[in-house]
């Protein structure tokens, strides 16, 4: 039998917490390790026993979903982490992926959207409300000049680093990314630092999304 998938969910609503523990019994693949009621509640039940995926509200108490997800990727968790959330505007949604957020789902999405997304992380790959992609997409074509006038004088990446951020583009994780080498992953994590400073950006998903924009912009 595969291992199952591990999952920690946080929102200060009990309805809505429990609505996604009758979703994932549809998922005999899974696990729910913790429902938590705020965002603290959920930083230490990810430190203590890091989930696979963590699916997270964005408006709690204590701890918001963003600083949640922000604090995770600095301790390089390994959690792929899925914002459910009623918030689609963009400061929201782009602070979200700086953050390093992988997927984003409004709460209006159906429970086999829901399980779609948490699929889809443990594969690496984001699920996206359709509305809030087309958001991000607009604005990759919105940034198109910028990102040809001065991306090229912020930053050279060897090819290594490059090779990586490829990598880092399509989702995988330091551990898939060493296997996918053939390198040692702490390598991979001393170049990942490497490549965010070049970058000027401050987590793997912004970095991602740099990478996306500027090959989307080569291409417009």
């Amino acid at each position: 039998m595969p291992p199952k998938i591990r999952i920690v969910v946080a929102d200060d609503e009990a309805p809505y917490r429990s609505a996604l523990q009758r979703t994932f019994t549809l998922m005999p693949e899974c696990e729910v390790l913790a429902l938590c009621k705020d965002g603290q509640e959920a930083l230490d039940a990810c430190l203590a026993d890091p989930p696979d995926v963590l699916l997270t509200d964005i408006n709690m108490p204590r701890v918001s979903g963003i600083e949640l997800t922000r604090r995770l990727t600095r301790q390089e968790k390994d959690v792929r982490i899925v914002i459910l959330t009623v918030r689609e505007d963009d400061d929201t949604v782009y602070e979200a992926f700086r953050a390093g957020a992988l997927g984003y789902l409004l709460k209006t999405s159906t429970p086999q959207d829901v399980i779609e997304a948490v699929r889809l992380a443990m594969k690496g790959e984001a699920k996206i409300t359709p509305r809030i992609a087309t958001k991000v997409l607009e604005d990759f074509r919105r940034v198109k000049e910028d990102e040809e006038t001065d991306d090229s004088e912020l930053y050279v990446l060897s090819d290594r680093e490059q090779e990586i951020l490829d990598h880092i583009a399509q989702g995988q994780r330091n551990k898939e990314i060493a296997l996918k080498l053939g390198i040692a992953e702490k390598t991979v994590k001393n170049h990942v630092s490497n490549i965010l400073k070049a970058l000027q950006v401050n987590s793997r998903t912004e970095a991602a999304m740099k990478a996306v924009r500027s090959r989307m912009a080569d291409k417009l």
